[in-house]
């Protein structure tokens, strides 16, 4: 079976049918976290070059790069006053049975305010996208516990979200003086790719380009994530692309046999719904 380009002329389009991992992203994707994202698309050609015209796509992806990038300058602990205060709400909360678990609680813990603090802001989507890629980083590195109790979650959990309130500031404006020149790289990697893998989008975001596609594919499909191509005749998804023709027609590339679906996750998010408010409600007084 004669091996063809990765993308050929047609589209691949990666359908997210399952829930996504809590951790912050998928690494071979660029670390971008993909809960939240749908209607991805690896596009070639006109369509990728149309793509790439705008700086605006390129939020998501700059903010996770810059991220790690900004943290040797923005090294704040968190505030006594925020892991107190959360501390205490962990005692309660695990004395009367909440299932805390770190990897799938702090995220939406530290991005309970987001929306309000970046209503002001001069540009409010590069905001929030700042704003995740931090809770995201400062999540992980917190959420290393797998088997520990209720507590011992909830502690970690507290660690990240405070970590990243007391580096947002600093995250912001560190990111905001090369912010715009990572949004041209990112557009100049995108158009280079276009007349050969091409570039991947969810949701008209801009994901990640060139060769780096096959292993983001494969670690989507490795995470529980169902993936269709549009394709001709025999074809399999190998660590270096597609193997086959790809023209019309219909492929689904389905996860691994006798992996579960990830909807778990969304399930302990809603779960943690209420405990997350009453924390909130309960520290504003």
């Amino acid at each position: 079976m004669q091996r063809a380009c990765f993308l050929g002329l047609a589209a691949i389009v990666a359908c997210l049918t399952a829930a996504l991992p809590a951790s912050a992203g998928v690494e071979e994707c660029g670390n971008i976290r993909f809960d939240g994202l749908s209607n991805c698309e690896v596009r070639v050609t006109a369509e990728c070059s149309a793509g790439c015209s705008e700086l605006g796509i390129y939020k998501t992806a700059c903010a996770t790069k810059l991220v790690p990038v900004c943290k040797t300058e923005c090294t704040l602990s968190a505030e006594a006053t925020c892991t107190d205060n959360c501390t205490t709400q962990c005692k309660t909360d695990c004395d009367r049975g909440v299932n805390v678990i770190c990897s799938h609680n702090c995220f939406a813990e530290c991005t309970t305010t987001r929306d309000a603090e970046c209503a002001g802001a001069t540009d409010a989507s590069q905001c929030a996208a700042t704003w995740d890629a931090n809770c995201d980083a400062e999540c992980d590195a917190q959420c290393v516990t797998v088997d520990g109790g209720c507590y011992q979650h909830c502690i970690e959990c507290c660690g990240g979200s405070c970590t990243a309130d007391a580096n947002m500031d600093c995250q912001t404006t560190c990111q905001d003086e090369i912010f715009e020149d990572c949004e041209h790289e990112f557009r100049a990697n995108c158009n280079a790719s276009c007349s050969g893998d091409g570039a991947l989008f969810c949701d008209g975001k801009y994901i990640i380009s060139g060769s780096q596609i096959p292993a983001c594919v494969n670690a989507l499909l490795a995470q529980g994530i169902s993936v269709e191509a549009e394709v001709k005749g025999e074809v399999t998804l190998g660590p270096d692309g597609i193997d086959g023709d790809i023209a019309a027609g219909v492929c689904a590339f389905s996860p691994p046999a006798g992996r579960a679906p990830l909807a778990a996750p969304f399930a302990a998010l809603a779960a943690a719904a209420g405990w997350i408010a009453r924390r909130r409600r309960r520290s504003a007084r």
